[in-house]
């Protein structure tokens, strides 16, 4: 086995790992957020902490809607399927979740100035992607370009 499969299957456990995660936090979400609210944020009124419960559910929605795509990817790479137009399209896919997810902190953000940070977090990851998104497009159009010349 290849150190890349080893490190694909690892890959590919956390990420199953953190959507169960997602799973758990959507269980106990509002024990969560209201223990957020009230410890850490310190907001005590219902307008307030029902804001921030929202926020908590829509961040795990586009917490699904990066790791489903990036599973996806994974198995993709796993079948070496790497420069692939299907794969691009999932990392677009990611760093719109991403950028949905900052959008979701900036607002949560109004109410409690510790998803300021988490903002930061998930714009510069969707930079991250982006930027590796752009790698991948232009290693597939070198690719098809030179498959056109032979």
């Amino acid at each position: 086995m290849r150190y890349d499969d080893v490190v694909i299957r690892w890959a590919k456990i956390a990420t199953i790992l953190f959507t169960a995660m997602a799973v758990v936090a959507d269980i106990f979400g509002v024990v969560i957020t209201r223990y957020i609210a009230y410890c850490w944020a310190e907001v005590f009124d219902l307008p307030r902490v029902i804001a921030l419960i929202v926020v908590f559910y829509l961040g795990t929605i586009g917490g699904y809607t990066v790791l489903i795509p990036l599973f996806k990817m994974l198995s993709n790479m796993s079948k070496d399927k790497v420069f692939d137009r299907e794969n691009t399209k999932l990392m677009m896919i990611i760093t719109a979740a991403l950028t949905g997810i900052a959008v979701d902190c900036i607002v949560g953000g109004f109410i409690w100035n510790g998803c300021w940070i988490l903002a930061i977090v998930a714009l510069f990851m969707a930079l991250v992607v982006l930027s590796i998104r752009v790698v991948f497009v232009k290693a597939i159009t070198m690719k098809e370009e030179m498959d056109l010349t032979i």
